[in-house]
């Protein structure tokens, strides 16, 4: 791409985004927080993201070089997504606490006048829930709509630096919760709060139909405990960038009523008594080095960007070279056959292979031909490219190997190790803002099915559980954490909590659970031990006393 091709393309993006965002600030009359710096790079990392970087290109008559992409930034998405949520668990389920209540076995053995050990007593200890599981439950079956499409979009979040997942209700025989995922260059943040949280947003959802494109604009504000929605549609004939739903006119406004989907939905909502806004926003932890006053995230690959670009060069310059280092043949013109053409010009006729193997040129020799076999400069190539992969690797926070060979670097499974813990820091942080992301979602579907009456009130408890065993041996890590709970460095809680996944009240009742079945078959075995002591005793004496 030529110079002045290169600024021409920045200047469109730039006015692309300036007629967005002015756009929804005339429709809002609110000015979004976001800066030009990154809309831009918001912009960029899409673009890369879909393997349309500016820097690629074909050839054409007035420059006749080729740069194509590796697809870097897609496959580094792909697999800090994959290794974040490998194994991945989670489960919303109600809370329970340990009651007493009557012990049928015990009436049973009475009756029966069986023997009953000291454990079995007229009550026993049970699990029961603390409120009715019905919330638990039905959040749980939305849960798991929301968890099979979770690895995608968070892909798509860490590509463009954050992704927002709103839940809404759907009203049919029944009511539901689906959810909509907003991508980084779909919303607009229009404020924070002091910890950067986002607290008023607006959103674009798009529906095209032949040559009409409609657009819902969703306004959300969260203020003292209450949230304030606006929706409404626009409806416009210009389909140019219709994928780019930042940076384009909306249209003129339409009732939403003329678009069936949206028909159902209120001009304006208010809810009241709600801690936090009523959309969720996933943010790659990684800081900001775009913007540092702007509290969004950035792109899982946005410290590599200059990388890239010279390794999808490196790339297309070891394509060049097999490709001009394919087998030709010079040979002279005389020694060719020629025919006339419809023009009335002679030219040669060979065929499809005789085309691409010999190369008519006037060598001024008294050979006819002579062979083009170029020794071919691929290891330099290769060896270039593989350095620059490890760099990106390094940047973008991947293990050695992930993208390159390192097999030039790590020959034992020890080294190998080592380096995967590159990853193991900036995926745990990933891992981390997922779960908060997913924390939120449930609250929000919580608010949901009080706003709806969909089911009774209830408590509800959600478990995390996530697989680190591409870092970690789980069997070292277990070893080594028995020894610090052994040596009293760490907690039986503590230990549960890790290995199984479970949060403090769900490991505090195993716990407790584990005592009592341990004291009752202790109980159990001193009273059989005793009972057999006792029966010898009666053996010995009754045998002394037949002597």
């Amino acid at each position: 791409m030529s110079f002045w091709s290169t600024i021409a393309y920045k200047l469109k993006e730039v006015l692309k985004k300036m007629i967005g965002v002015r756009t929804i600030e005339q429709k809002l009359h609110v000015a979004p927080v976001i800066s030009s710096q990154m809309e831009e790079a918001i912009q960029l990392w899409t673009d890369m993201y879909k393997n349309k970087a500016p820097w690629l290109k074909e050839p054409n008559f007035a420059n006749p070089t080729r740069i194509v992409s590796l697809g870097l930034p897609s496959m580094i998405a792909s697999e800090k997504a994959r290794t974040a949520l490998l194994e991945f668990k989670s489960e919303i389920t109600t809370p329970t606490k340990e009651v007493e209540v009557e012990n049928p076995e015990y009436t049973k053995a009475q009756e029966n006048n069986q023997f009953l050990g000291v454990s079995q007593q007229p009550t026993m200890k049970v699990d029961k829930p603390t409120s009715s599981t019905d919330r638990a439950e039905f959040l749980n079956e939305q849960y798991k709509k929301l968890k099979s499409k979770l690895r995608t979009q968070i892909e798509y979040g860490i590509a463009k630096g954050g992704l927002v997942i709103k839940p809404y209700v759907v009203v049919n025989n029944t009511a539901t919760i689906e959810f909509d995922f907003i991508q980084a260059d779909a919303f607009y943040p229009l404020s924070f709060d002091a910890s950067g949280n986002i607290t008023e947003a607006a959103f674009l959802q798009t529906k095209t139909e032949k040559d009409t494109i409609y657009r819902r604009l969703e306004y959300h504000k969260w203020s003292g405990n209450t949230v304030e929605i606006l929706n409404s549609a626009y409806k416009s004939t210009n389909t140019q960038n219709q994928g780019d739903m930042s940076g384009i006119d909306l249209g003129h406004e339409v009732p939403l009523t003329e678009i069936p989907e949206w028909s159902a939905l209120q001009s304006k909502t208010t809810i009241k008594n709600v801690n936090k806004p009523l959309f969720a926003y996933f943010k790659m932890p990684q800081a900001n080095t775009i913007d540092t006053t702007s509290p969004l995230g950035v792109s899982g690959f946005s410290r590599a960007i200059s990388l890239i670009k010279d390794a999808d060069m490196q790339y297309s310059r070891l394509l060049w070279e097999y490709e001009g280092g394919e087998l030709a043949i010079d040979i002279d013109r005389d020694a060719l056959n020629f025919t006339t053409g419809p023009d009335g010009k002679e030219h040669t006729v060979p065929n499809q292979l005789q085309a691409r193997l010999f190369r008519p040129v006037d060598l001024g020799e008294s050979n006819t031909y002579q062979p083009y076999a170029p020794t071919l400069r691929d290891s330099s190539f290769l060896q270039g490219l593989n350095a620059i992969l490890m760099r990106i690797e390094d940047a973008v926070a991947l293990s050695r190997g992930t993208l390159s060979d390192s097999s030039a670097e790590a020959r034992t499974a020890t080294e190998l190790k080592i380096l995967k813990q590159r990853s193991y820091q900036e995926n745990a942080e990933i891992q981390q803002a997922i779960e908060t992301t997913l924390k939120d979602v449930i609250y929000i579907m919580d608010v949901y099915c009080d706003l709806y009456n969909i089911t009774k009130k209830g408590e509800y408890d959600v478990n995390f559980e996530w697989d680190d065993s591409i870092i970690v041996d789980i069997d070292t890590e277990l070893t080594k954490r028995l020894s610090l709970m052994q040596n009293g460095l760490t907690s039986k809680l503590e230990l549960r909590m890790w290995y199984f996944g479970e949060t403090e009240r769900q490991a505090e009742e195993a716990l407790k659970k584990i005592e009592t079945e341990s004291v009752s078959t202790m109980e159990n075995e001193l009273m059989v031990n005793s009972r057999f002591e006792e029966n010898e005793e009666q053996k010995l004496n009754f045998n002394n006393g037949n002597k």
